[in-house]
């Protein structure tokens, strides 16, 4: 790569923002990790960090990842379980940067969840 960390702006700029990401959620993404689904390459898959204990009172308790590896955008229905989130009767939830939404959670701790997810891309999901 040469002496450069950076190759242009525009990458240098999608590094900051990323890293600005990171850091603010770094307390649930370095927390536990459960897998919803097998990366195999033919549909999305899913993972899910954990903190059930989060520094303040309205921390996050989970961060849904998901990933699409198809050539086109995929809409699936996860059934996400959230126990180990400590969440019970509702939870708060902002896909990427949207609005936050409420929405119940099942006797058994599971979110069913319907999301679309971009071709070659993915998609995050803030729980609380």
């Amino acid at each position: 790569r040469g002496p450069r960390l950076f190759d242009t702006e525009r990458v240098r700029e999608m590094v900051r923002e990323e890293v600005a990401w990171f850091r603010e959620h770094r307390e649930v993404l370095e927390a536990d990790l459960v897998h919803g689904r097998r990366a195999d390459g033919r549909d999305v898959d899913w993972m899910l960090h954990v903190n059930p204990f989060p520094s303040s009172p309205d921390g996050e308790r989970g961060m849904l990842v998901a990933f699409n590896p198809l050539e086109v955008a995929a809409t699936r229905t996860l059934r996400v379980p959230l126990y180990y989130t400590g969440l019970e009767g509702e939870v708060r939830a902002r896909i990427e940067d949207g609005e936050e939404r409420t929405l119940p959670l099942a006797p058994t701790r599971e979110l069913e969840l319907e999301l679309t997810v971009p071709a070659r891309g993915m998609l995050r999901v803030s729980l609380r």
